[in-house]
């Protein structure tokens, strides 16, 4: 989970639209929040990701739910408020379900930064400190963040691929430094295996938290890095995607 921005809504949804919609939903109980100006806004603005797992959703993805962060039935003025609807997967909508966000409220990341809350450990969510510990357990628990084999799996087999692939590169390098500079062939395999590794951890891939916190954590990457600076193929596309990435890392400790 990260921090997602909210932008604009549709300029399809106008107040009156609302006002209309809101009405044939307390009439019918249609979905009619189930529009293609709505989906794909929504999709843009969490870049084709689950805003609470991170999984990817929409075409050739898993299917897109549209989840009311305030319950739809219960509070029903809020059907089609812009704020409250999150792009979800299928998973995280139906654990979240008819939980009452008012009365005992979960983290949302348009509203709140993730790193403020959560520590990673073993490709699972914990409580950074004791403050935060209550709405952190009853996010995991409500969105089953940590569910086994729905999501740790998926995001255990990206994170150690990951890993491999990271050691891969820096050997590579390793094993060619006196004439990495001099070969553009095997320069440029270097080059751009850094940068596909870079790019698990930006806020559009999937599962970036954690890829991130991975990335900016190993070791071998440090090492990579250093390397590359070392010979002066350290670029600034490079160093702009680090940036990007350090940017999306989490604590994988407690709070002291």
């Amino acid at each position: 989970m990260i921090k997602v921005e909210r932008i604009e809504q549709p300029e399809e949804l106008t107040e009156d639209v609302q006002h209309q919609l809101t009405a044939e939903f307390k009439k019918d109980k249609k979905s009619v929040w189930d529009k293609k100006y709505i989906k794909d806004k929504l999709l843009k603005e969490c870049n084709n990701k689950c805003v609470y797992c991170e999984c990817f959703i929409g075409k050739g993805h898993k299917e897109m739910h549209i989840d009311h962060f305030h319950y739809k039935d219960k509070y029903e003025d809020e059907v089609v408020v812009w704020s409250n609807l999150n792009p979800s997967c299928p998973h995280c909508n139906k654990s979240k379900s008819s939980h009452d966000t008012y009365e005992e409220p979960i983290i949302n990341p348009f509203e709140q930064n993730p790193q403020d809350y959560f520590y990673l450990k073993n490709y699972r969510y914990y409580g950074k400190n004791s403050q935060v510990e209550k709405i952190v357990r009853d996010t995991i628990g409500v969105l089953g963040l940590n569910d086994t084999d729905d999501v740790v799996k998926f995001r255990f087999e990206q994170g150690e691929a990951l890993i491999d692939k990271i050691e891969d590169i820096y050997e590579f390098a390793s094993e060619n430094e006196k004439v990495l500079c001099n070969d553009t062939r095997k320069k440029n395999r270097v080059l751009r295996g850094c940068k596909n590794i870079l790019n698990k951890g930006i806020k559009e891939a999937e599962y970036s938290a954690f890829m991130a916190t991975i990335i900016m954590d190993d070791t071998y990457y440090i090492k990579l890095k250093k390397l590359l600076r070392t010979l002066g193929l350290w670029s600034y596309e490079l160093q702009n995607l680090d940036d990007e990435v350090r940017k999306n890392r989490m604590q994988t400790t407690p709070d002291l």
